[in-house]
């Protein structure tokens, strides 16, 4: 009686006490901001020399490809050469801003009174006054610094995830299309139909889910629920949605910020990024090979040097830049022997399109095939190329 009496009059602050995984977290949220400029230095590291690691690994994959899997590896890395980039620039105004919110605390620390408005004798009293409306105090810096610094962390997870699994969706298509195409001994044509159907099909659930959710209840009234039939049709489109997409590893973040923040701004902030990594893996693609990305060549510009010497086309000058350059090259730009030899690289994304319309069986008799499609001129002479040898250059990563 005595304990059950106890119990019915226990202390209400007792009673009303956090749970004991709250305590757990509070702790944990001590080191957060260690742990943060912990990951964020490491993986600025390790981002900055990626983007370098993955141009290379395409340039050697892509020469040897064409179809669907040049598509393949023509999705992935650019994806990860963008990411690499992005999450290197979120992770560095990540360190910024954590450093920032350092140098406040050691204000703080240092002058408890933070800004002494009275002592500031370089300014009018106008200019104080102004400066005393907009601006904040050491400890109101303090939260937002901090608040912003894990607002940007969790916008890398985030980031990073929708990327990585993007990515990784498109790659099981086009890895199905692939299959597909071998088990019925489909075409190529038939092949990109179907990636472009699992496509539309990976597009248009979340589409329609949009439409039948939210367009429906823009023509109802707040008050009114949705129709029995609306939430069936909806609900087993979230089911599949939920096998395609991790829900629990990304929603909570998403959703975390989403409702944190004005729904334009982080949709608009969140699509420009995954836009901007797309582009930026696209473009520095491009710019690999380009001699200078910014130049001022008015007199020598690229049509120039066509005609001129160009290091690609001579295997003592090229260099890790010449790399996806598939230029026909010979030994060296001055020729000392009596024996010239030319190399033509094969490049089947090129080649491969060119035999099939040309050479009616191009798979039986390939090497002469590509001889027909090039003119070898010596000293204005036309040279046999029905006379070529195939041959494997492992020092250059191409066949020819």
């Amino acid at each position: 009686m005595d304990n059950e009496n106890n119990e019915e009059h226990q202390d209400p602050a007792r009673s009303s006490a956090p749970p004991s995984r709250r305590i757990a977290f509070e702790s944990l949220r001590e080191r957060t901001d260690e742990l943060e400029l912990l990951i964020s230095g490491i993986s600025l590291l390790a981002l900055l020399a990626l983007p370098n690691w993955f141009l290379d690994h395409w340039s050697r994959m892509a020469v040897h490809l064409e179809g669907e899997r040049l598509a393949l590896v023509s999705m992935v890395f650019p994806l990860a050469i963008g990411l690499s980039y992005t999450l290197a620039a979120a992770f560095l105004l990540h360190l910024a801003v954590r450093a920032y919110w350092v140098g406040l605390i050691g204000l703080k620390a240092a002058f408890p009174e933070g800004i002494r408005w009275a002592s500031l004798r370089n300014h009018g009293p106008i200019v104080r006054n102004y400066f005393r409306e907009r601006i904040v105090d050491l400890e109101t810096s303090i939260d937002a610094a901090d608040r912003f610094a894990s607002v940007v962390f969790a916008m890398i997870s985030l980031i990073a995830l929708s990327i990585f699994w993007v990515g990784l969706v498109l790659m099981g298509v086009i890895l199905f299309g692939m299959l597909a195409g071998a088990l019925f001994g489909l075409p190529e044509s038939g092949v990109d139909r179907i990636v472009e159907a699992c496509s539309l099909v990976l597009i248009g659930i979340p589409l329609l889910i949009i439409l039948l959710d939210r367009g429906s209840a823009l023509l109802r009234r707040a008050d009114v629920p949705p129709p029995q039939w609306l939430v069936a049709a909806v609900r087993p489109l979230l089911v599949v949605q939920s096998l395609i997409v991790p829900q629990r590893l990304m929603l909570p973040v998403q959703l975390s910020l989403e409702s944190n923040f004005p729904r334009r701004v982080f949709s608009i902030a969140f699509m420009l990024v995954i836009v901007s990594t797309v582009l930026i893996g696209t473009y520095q693609l491009q710019l690999a090979r380009q001699f200078a990305p910014l130049d001022s060549y008015a007199l020598l510009d690229d049509t120039a040097v066509e005609s001129g010497l160009r290091s690609a086309h001579y295997e003592n000058l090229r260099s890790s830049e010449d790399g996806l350059l598939r230029e026909p090259m010979i030994p060296a730009d001055i020729v000392s022997d009596s024996y010239l030899r030319l190399f033509i690289p094969h490049v089947p994304r090129y080649d491969n399109d060119i035999a099939r319309e040309q050479c009616a069986d191009a798979s039986r008799d390939g090497l002469h095939c590509l001889a027909s499609m090039w003119t070898v001129m010596l000293d204005d002479r036309a040279v046999d190329t029905a006379t070529f040898v195939a041959s494997e250059r492992r020092d250059l990563g191409m066949r020819g």
